[in-house]
Parts: structure tokens; C-alpha cells; sequence
């Protein structure tokens, strides 16, 4: 249905989500998500600093540093803390971070490194990788869906303009007098659309849909210096998949590259305690662990797909503390989402099941507890939740 590029045995997850959108879940389903989404989230966070760190050597020199990083504040503080040359826009977006931390988004959780070139008694921020957060990858990884199933659902109902809030936001009887016809052919079609795919089955769902930037290196590149990027690149034998050029408020470039990790540095390491502290509570000792992580990356596609975002100083601080900051992008995504029915609601909750389960202490499953054609309100899913991680109640019940 959908394919993490950043993974690997992306084929197997993507077959698994494919199966539980249809309501098809198998006994030995759990314990493999166990293992999809714990060692592809190792590997990844094995592969991708060795990558950012060789693309900045090369670019940068020998005297970089790195560390971790958890909050986006911590990475917009040391972007802002020494200037690799003085502007006036850079100097007013700064001293208005300064005098007002709070209105960036400081909290946000963040899981990557930053890098910095050491010199003269300065760090210079450089660069960063981050692996994309799990909540983001479900929600991400659902709007891909949903978009697909939405253009399947006008597809079948082939009209001009349509208001999606009116068609699934709201009692039929409350829409304008000119949506009621649009309104009742797209639920029809929802309806019709959910009959043929449990019908026919998951190879229905459609195979080609992509979540490419689970794993992400942003870089600061001078201009004219794109040239020596792509000839690092080269040499550290990533495939050059895409180049997007961003203008307009965001301007910076993407890349797409396949690259091809070194089995060997991965495996070099045992798996880390808190990864063998899950699969200890799921009755999977760490020797079990172990081999099954070596046998995971074996076997796995030789390539991952990463996305390299690169921009100057000033373009790169505008991202996070100015026009065209981070934060505010990802909240006008959510707010522009078309597409709100239920079968949205479901299969956004499904999504992040399926990411969020292998963190549960009991990862098994008897039954799935959301099927795209049923009804829900969200307090449900709250249960569900709930449940899963074993948290206590909030009613304002005595018993």
C-alpha cells in the first residue's frame, strides 16, 4: 500500500498495511511489526549520521563535531548563536527569536544530530540529519493513503467543484442546496469504493505510493557550491533519484538519493539496551534479539532512500525562524487537508497503530480494533489508546 524508502524490508510492511486496512490481521503479524519498526528505526539511526557526517567532512573538513539533539529549540539556538556572516534580515529575524522564544515552537520534539565546524573558538552550525518522528510518520504515511483514496473516489464520481467539508464534514441536510447532489454521488462512491477493495482483496490497494523522507540531512551550501555536493555524493556512492527545486517563500533544493549502508558498521554494534528492554518484555531474550536483527539487515534491500535538503545561511534561517518557518508549513498541511470523512479519521488511527504498537507493552492483538468502514468518534481511538499503553483512566468515576 505504502512504502517507507528510508527502510528496509519495506515490501513486508507495506504488505502488512495493505492487509490491515482490509481488516486481515495474522497471528504472527505483531511480532513482525515488532521487529520492522524497532530495527528499521536502529538502522536508520545507524546509516544516516554516517552519511551526514561523511557528506560534511567532505564539504566542511576534518574539524567537525556532532551531538544529539531532542527539541527543535535546541537546533534554532545554535543556528542562531554565531553568524557565518553578518546581514540585516538575519540580525532582525534573530533579535525577534530572541526577544519572543516562545512563538517558535521551541518544545517540538525532535530526534536527529546537529554538526558544527569547530574553528578559532566558534561552532559554527553546519548541518543536521533527523530521522522523522513516528507521529509524523503515521500521519504523513495517511495523508498519502487518503489522497489516493479520495482521487479514487472522484474518480468515480466525476464532478466539477466540490466543497469537501460539505460532502463529509457535515449532515447531508445542512449543505447548501446546490452541494446535495455532489454530496450524496461522493458518499456513494466512498461506499462504493470500500465494497470493492473487500472484495477484492489487498493486491486492490495501489502499490506506488511513498513516504521518501523518514530519513533527512539538511546542509548548509554556499552558493555556486552545489557542484561539490553532488560530487560528494558521488563518492559516497548515492544514486541521485530526484532534484526539486523549492522558490517562492521556501526556497532551498531536495534531493532524493538511494544509498547503499555499509552492512557491516551497521551490525558492528549489538542491538541497544532499551531495544532489547522491548523485546524482553514480549518474551524475546537479547541472544534471540540479536540474530534476528543480523538476519533482518542481511536480508534486506542493499539501498535507502534519503532525502538532502540544502540551503544557504540565510535561506536555512528563514526555515526555521522567519517567512517560511518549519512548524508553520506542517500546520497549514493539516489545516489544508482536504479530505476529513470518516473513512479519513480511520485510516489516520490505523496508520499510527500500526507505528505506535510495537512501543506498547503488550503488542498483541487479538482482533484490529479500527475497520475502515465502521463508525467512530475519536473518544474510541482515545480508549484504544489508552488501553494499549496500560494508562490509567481520567472519568470521574469512583468504581
Amino acid at each position: 500500500m505504502i512504502s517507507i524508502t528510508g527502510f528496509t524490508h519495506r515490501d513486508a510492511l507495506r504488505d502488512l498495511i495493505r492487509r490491515w486496512m482490509l481488516d486481515q490481521l495474522e497471528p504472527s503479524d505483531t511480532t513482525e511489526l515488532l521487529q520492522l519498526v524497532h530495527f528499521n528505526s536502529v538502522y536508520v539511526g545507524r546509516y544516516l549520521p554516517i552519511l551526514a557526517e561523511g557528506i560534511l567532512r567532505r564539504l566542511r573538513g576534518s574539524r567537525l563535531s556532532s551531538r544529539a539533539s531532542f527539541t527543535k529549540g535546541d537546533l534554532k539556538d545554535q543556528l542562531v548563536a554565531h553568524l557565518p556572516r553578518a546581514s540585516e534580515r538575519a540580525d532582525r529575524l534573530i533579535a525577534a527569536y530572541r526577544a519572543e522564544p516562545g512563538l517558535y515552537y521551541r518544545e517540538t520534539p525532535y530526534c536527529g544530530r546537529l554538526y558544527f565546524v569547530e574553528g578559532d573558538g566558534r561552532r559554527i552550525y553546519a548541518g543536521s540529519s533527523r530521522i522523522k518522528r513516528i507521529r509524523r510518520l503515521a500521519e504523513k504515511s495517511a495523508r498519502r493513503v487518503v489522497d489516493w483514496l479520495y482521487g479514487e473516489i472522484r474518480r468515480r464520481a466525476p464532478l466539477g467543484p466540490v466543497d469537501p467539508e460539505a460532502c463529509f464534514g457535515r449532515p447531508v441536510d445542512e449543505t447548501g442546496e446546490g452541494q446535495r447532489a455532489p454530496v450524496l454521488m461522493l458518499r456513494r462512491s466512498e461506499r462504493e469504493l470500500l465494497r470493492r477493495l473487500r472484495a477484492a482483496g489487498p493486491d486492490r490497494l495501489s502499490d506506488d505510493l511513498e513516504v521518501n523522507d523518514v530519513a533527512g540531512i539538511k546542509v548548509i551550501v554556499e552558493p555556486g557550491d552545489e557542484g561539490r555536493l553532488l560530487g560528494v555524493l558521488q563518492e559516497l556512492g548515492c544514486r541521485l533519484v530526484e532534484r526539486e527545486i523549492h522558490r517562492g517563500d521556501y526556497q532551498a533544493v531536495n534531493l532524493l538519493v538511494d544509498y547503499s549502508p555499509d552492512r557491516g558498521r551497521i551490525l558492528a554494534q549489538a542491538l541497544p539496551a532499551k531495544v532489547l528492554r522491548v523485546f524482553r518484555d514480549h518474551g524475546i531474550g537479547a541472544e534471540t534479539a540479536n540474530r534476528w536483527f543480523d538476519a533482518f539487515i542481511a536480508g534486506g534491500e542493499p539501498s535507502a532512500r534519503v532525502e538532502i535538503i540544502y540551503s544557504d545561511y540565510e535561506e536555512t534561517l528563514e526555515g526555521e525562524i522567519g517567512r517560511c518557518m518549519h512548524e508553520d508549513r506542517i500546520i497549514r498541511q493539516r489545516r489544508l487537508h482536504a479530505y476529513q470523512s470518516q473513512l479519513a479519521q480511520n485510516v489516520e488511527f490505523l496508520l499510527e497503530l500500526i507505528f505506535t504498537l510495537p512501543a506498547a507493552p503488550d503488542a498483541r492483538l487479538e482482533r484490529l480494533p479500527v475497520r475502515l468502514w465502521d463508525r467512530y468518534l475519536p473518544d474510541y481511538f482515545d480508549e484504544v489508546k489508552r488501553a494499549l499503553f496500560r494508562l490509567p483512566s481520567v472519568e470521574l468515576n469512583p468504581d
